[in-house]
């Protein structure tokens, strides 16, 4: 990976001394940032089965050879922690192994393992910190050669790192098999097995079922539970949620109501071609699959842009469907940000006064419509923010951090 996003909050973490812990899911750039950050520290990584790999030297160690390392050296980082043998986290409870330590795991629930409960070996002995994909905020400090517009299309993929300057084509055409085997390594890695259910629910999902009755019949017209019951799928949903492949948004002024959305882009929009066109299966041109994806990127783009606005100013997002609002953002029980986004090259007079009048449903909350460019919008009292004013203010924030 030739192109660097710098994480502040990350890289700040990084350069404390004392035992460091990240973890969180599969390729979200921690080790390859850590090393980055650190790279000065010796590096290693446990192999599944337990024994401990060093990349540099390409020799493999047991955990007795490792503790060796860990008496004799500082600065060591050690990667995919939670494969070790139970003997490891012994030694460390012990006081053994350098107090310059980092560990790094691809895990975001099982880890807990090692840090929670009364009898977790690793128990306050680390700093710890859950790394996730790039925030829309750090994309946008980085400096980019791509003309606006066509800069967030691409940053809307870029939150995932191993993505980062790859053009559209390539994302998609090289995520058939990436995104599917991405869900595979994740739910191995948290001890769980990927089988169709899992599969037939991020399709559900990334088709626009996105609540658990809908998400329920779509897993019961293809065979998959007994009935549309949703108590078939909860346990599938909450071990997606908790390994960081979907996220919860509760559903504002409607009590117990949710829905679920894939965290990732790139598994949304590869697994949405899967469930409409085949995409798995079947060989598309890419010319077809473009003028699909250029139809459903705004759909993206919209999440990209609450992420941003919820990161700017603090607030929690929800969904609204009546009106069916773009963005909203609260704050404790009161709505204080409206938003629609609209991705196009112009829009009418029309289009605006139908915009105000929904927003204006709200008129204690700040109403912001979100545009490519703000000389497409004709005259109006909403607050317009284009990509040039995202990016004044994102880095204004950077200025005074």
């Amino acid at each position: 990976m030739s192109i660097i996003v710098e994480r502040p909050w990350l890289k700040g973490f990084l350069l404390q001394n004392g035992r460091r812990m990240l973890y969180g899911r599969r390729k979200t750039g921690k080790t390859f940032y850590t090393r980055h950050i650190l790279p000065n520290y010796l590096y290693f990584i446990v192999r599944k089965g337990g024994t401990i790999y060093d990349p540099f030297e390409d020799q493999e160690f047991d955990t007795k050879f490792f503790l060796r390392i860990c008496r004799a050296q500082d600065n060591i980082i050690l990667d995919e922690f939670h494969r070790a043998e139970p003997r490891l986290f012994d030694a460390l409870q012990a006081g053994v192994c350098s107090e310059n330590l980092v560990l790094i795991t691809s895990t975001l629930h099982y880890y807990k393992k090692f840090v929670e409960g009364p009898e977790a070996p690793l128990k306050g002995l680390f700093s710890i910190r859950r790394v996730g994909l790039i925030s829309p905020i750090e994309l946008l400090n980085h400096e980019w050669s791509i003309d606006n517009k066509n800069l967030v299309e691409h940053l809307v993929f870029y939150q995932e790192p191993v993505l980062i300057g790859k053009t559209l084509k390539d994302i998609i055409l090289s995520g058939r098999e990436f995104a599917r085997s991405l869900v595979g390594e994740i739910l191995d890695e948290e001890d769980q097995v990927y089988t169709r259910r899992y599969n037939a629910i991020l399709e559900a999902i990334a088709a626009g079922k996105n609540r658990l009755t809908e998400i329920a019949s779509y897993l019961y017209s293809r065979n998959l539970i007994p009935n549309a019951s949703t108590s078939h799928i909860t346990k599938y949903i909450d071990t997606m949620i908790k390994v960081g492949l979907l996220e919860k948004i509760e559903v504002w002024g409607k009590r117990r109501r949710s829905i679920y959305r894939h965290v990732s882009p790139l598994t949304e929009i590869i697994y949405y071609l899967d469930s409409r066109y085949g995409f798995f299966d079947l060989q598309l041109t890419w010319d077809y699959l473009e003028r699909i994806i250029r139809n459903y990127i705004p759909i993206l783009i919209e999440r990209f842009f609450e992420h941003l606005l919820a990161e700017l100013m603090g607030l929690k997002p929800v969904k609204i469907f009546d009106p069916d609002i773009d963005v909203t953002l609260i704050e404790f029980k009161r709505v204080k940000v409206v938003a629609e986004v609209k991705w196009k090259n112009k829009l009418t007079r029309a289009e605006i006064m139908k915009i105000e009048e929904k927003l204006m449903r709200f008129p204690e909350a700040r109403k912001i419509l979100i545009v490519p460019d703000q000389t497409i919008v004709p005259e109006t009292t909403l607050e317009v923010w284009d990509v040039n004013k995202v990016l004044n203010e994102v880095r204004s924030l950077a200025k005074m951090s």
